[in-house]
């Protein structure tokens, strides 16, 4: 395979999951929002998504409608959703000889839908309606890829580029509540709150149920999205996948041998151990850079880049 159609396709992959992965951090935060005495809610945004500094550039205030506008339409924003949107239909259109049509029809009819979105009709018709449609669209698209790709290189490229995003996203989600330090005297109920919101986010609320049984706790939360292997969205659960890929493309590479050595971490950690040297907030930093850096060396590897 052409190491820039292999590239193509790993960033298909991944602007189709960080569109999903922007907008349920921003339907979390919009939920957040609702909470009584919630603060500073949509700055963390802007910091985990690398685009503080760009905001600033446009905005000289805070605000939820600054912000939505920016993470969804704003074209300027490599981390928009409708910028994600476009980058992966850019990118199946130029492989449409080697990926299935439905494909290229799927996406293209998302990207086509959303270009008579605005600001004022989502807040009409609600956000929710809106982050919805976000999440049924490319979650048919990611179903396409697995059910009608052929199971080739291709393939491969397309889950590593879905799973080194995915690995990111539950990171930096789990990086938002870090920054919202609740105060007041319901400070313990607005944590309660905000903890289930970051379940939701991710779909965990029922996972966390059944693995657990019980109500909702900071820690068991972080465990799960970290540690769990049986959570889909899990950390460790994503470099399962990611290895599973780098495998089956059959070459040892550095890329392999670095994402075992986070999948063993992972593996034989826990939460408790983990903060016995660092905080929470420092391990997700680290590791959100672990996985930065394996994106760049698979890219090294197969794709001469």
């Amino acid at each position: 395979m052409l190491s820039r159609t292999a590239d193509n396709i790993f960033w298909m992959a991944r602007q189709v999951e960080r569109s999903q992965g922007t907008v349920r951090l921003l339907e979390a935060a919009y939920r957040m929002e609702q909470l009584p005495e919630s603060e500073n809610i949509w700055e963390p945004i802007l910091f985990i998504s690398g685009q503080k500094e760009s905001y600033y550039k446009k905005y000289d205030e805070l605000s939820s409608q600054n912000v939505l506008k920016f993470m969804i339409f704003d074209h300027e924003n490599p981390s928009s959703i409708f910028s994600c949107l476009k980058s992966a239909r850019e990118n199946t259109r130029t492989e449409r000889s080697i990926l299935p049509e439905e494909m290229f029809e799927s996406i293209n009819t998302t990207w086509i839908e959303s270009q008579s979105m605005y600001y004022d009709g989502i807040l009409k018709s609600g956000f929710t309606e809106f982050f919805d449609w976000v999440k049924d669209r490319t979650e048919l698209f990611r179903g396409l890829t697995v059910s009608m790709m052929v199971y080739d290189a291709a393939f491969q490229f397309a889950r590593l580029g879905t799973y080194i995003e995915r690995a990111d996203f539950t990171a930096r989600l789990l990086d938002v509540k870090y920054h919202l330090q609740s105060k007041g005297a319901n400070r313990e109920l607005i944590d309660y709150y905000q903890w289930g919101e970051v379940l939701r986010s991710v779909g965990g609320l029922h996972a966390y149920k059944m693995l657990y049984k019980q109500d909702i706790r900071p820690d068991k939360i972080a465990e799960m999205l970290i540690f769990n292997p049986i959570f889909p969205r899990s950390m460790i659960s994503a470099y399962n996948e990611i290895i599973t890929s780098l495998t089956e493309l059959k070459k040892q590479s550095t890329s392999l041998n670095l994402a075992y050595q986070e999948q063993t971490f992972l593996e034989t950690s826990n939460l408790e151990e983990v903060l016995k040297t660092r905080t929470l907030h420092k391990f997700l930093t680290d590791f959100i850079g672990f996985t930065a850096d394996l994106s760049d060396q698979i890219r090294h590897d197969f794709m001469q880049i």
